[in-house]
């Protein structure tokens, strides 16, 4: 049995990284797509492919041991989410003023910096990514902060930024002697 504290998000996503054969798992409950699932990876019918959202799972049994352990702890609850994004917004306060403690509610360059080490653990929140980004662009920080991103958001930044390239208007300039004529 896949253990509760996975939500049903996080079981469709695997159905959809693997995919697993199951039509519409979005119309079951839970508990039914829980039942479902470990019966299609226990039985010997279907097994599972490598897949890049999920790089650690190589055959069904490793999927299985993960989803009867309790959840990792990745995922902030709603109160600790609104917290981070609070400390990320004080950091951006920071940086689009100038980088001025005067204007801030912080009293040294270590405070800031702490926070941003704290802030950068949850850059999965676009929030937190924006705060490091700006706070790195500060000239008194000597050590740029590395921002932590999961692999399956990374994955979906590139396709954005893919995405948004390929919308983006392309100029070509060639050289050379062309004859232009009117009829």
């Amino acid at each position: 049995m896949i253990h509760k504290s996975f939500t049903k998000k996080d079981m469709i996503d695997i159905i959809q990284a693997y995919d697993i054969p199951i039509d519409d798992p979005k119309q079951y409950s839970k508990n039914e797509l829980n039942i479902t699932l470990t019966e299609i990876l226990v039985s010997e019918v279907y097994e599972i492919n490598y897949s890049s959202d999920y790089p650690e799972f190589f055959n069904n049994q490793d999927l299985i041991e993960y989803l009867s352990l309790p959840k990792s702890n990745e995922d902030l609850n709603y109160k600790e989410k609104s917290e981070m994004i609070q400390k990320a917004k004080k950091l951006m306060n920071y940086a689009r003023n100038g980088y001025m403690l005067s204007f801030t509610d912080y009293l040294s360059h270590d405070a800031i910096y702490q926070d941003g080490i704290i802030v950068a653990n949850h850059c999965d929140i676009p929030t937190c990514r924006r705060a490091i980004d700006e706070l790195n662009k500060d000239p008194k920080i000597r050590n740029k902060i590395e921002k932590q991103i999961s692999p399956k958001i990374m994955k979906t930044l590139q396709q954005k930024k893919i995405s948004k390239d390929e919308l983006n208007p392309k100029y070509k300039f060639r050289r050379g002697y062309y004859e232009i004529t009117f009829d």
